[in-house]
């Protein structure tokens, strides 16, 4: 049974779980390709290597042309372009995904509209996701579930989790850290002190973690593959999500 270990000593977002899997060996090609069947195609992804304290990873960026970015802040100044959670169900089962892949990715989404839903006082049905920001999450959710279809993943394992201090501006103005949202997607997950001042575990990472991982000491099994995946900050540590491929 292939089985994937995210070892999260520096936490986890959407970006560095895709990360790790493209430098697992999943084709961003593809990837690319059945995020269009969707109806996604109002971005780039960036993939290229980049050394963080000396170890090689994969470093991922969505990217949004800037007429595309125009063309969406009309749209919300007339009120339109909010993606709702239905709107993105819609989207996932429309495309050439398979049917795992089109599972894994509903119940992550499934799962981020509760936490915020229960976060903020509103309702599933309320819950939307900013043009641009659905679009990050969007690749970010669902080009995770397809590399994880391609790697022919059957088990997720997630390591002890950092807990970091400190403060997050969003849409909803300054958070305390881990974000609230975050926080009740971990719900019975272990924690350890890391020290930090920063956000490690983005809302992404949590929703994909409460979804599709469960939480446990390293597996035993057999390694037949180790990848990278970069993060955007730098708090001292390697801003890596290491991914572990092996069969049980």
């Amino acid at each position: 049974m292939r089985t994937l270990y995210w070892d999260t000593f520096a936490g986890i977002s959407g970006d560095m779980a895709l990360g790790s899997l493209i430098a697992l060996g999943a084709d961003p090609e593809i990837i690319v390709d059945q995020l269009h069947s969707i109806g996604l195609t109002e971005f780039v992804l960036d993939v290229r290597l980049r050394q963080v304290h000396g170890i090689q990873a994969t470093d991922i960026d969505v990217v949004i042309p800037t007429e595309s970015r125009e063309q969406h802040a009309d749209h919300e100044d007339n009120g339109h372009h909010h993606r709702r959670l239905q709107d993105i169900q819609k989207m996932i089962l429309s495309g050439t995904l398979s049917e795992r892949s089109q599972k894994r990715a509903l119940l992550v989404f499934n799962v981020l509209a509760e936490a915020e839903a229960h976060v903020h006082g509103t309702t599933l049905e309320e819950v939307h996701f900013h043009e641009v920001g659905a679009v990050d999450s969007l690749v970010d959710i669902v080009g995770t579930c397809i590399a994880l279809d391609q790697l022919d993943i059957d088990l997720i394992r997630v390591s002890t989790l950092p807990w970091s201090h400190g403060f997050v501006h969003c849409a909803h103005g300054i958070l305390p850290l881990p974000a609230p949202a975050t926080l009740m997607l971990l719900r019975g997950f272990k924690f350890h002190e890391s020290g930090i001042t920063g956000e490690l575990i983005t809302p992404t990472g949590a929703a994909l973690i409460r979804a599709l991982a469960q939480q446990s000491t390293f597996p035993e099994m057999t390694l037949l593959n180790v990848g990278y995946g970069a993060g955007k900050n730098d708090y001292g540590i390697p801003s890596l999500l290491r991914g572990v491929l092996g069969e049980i």
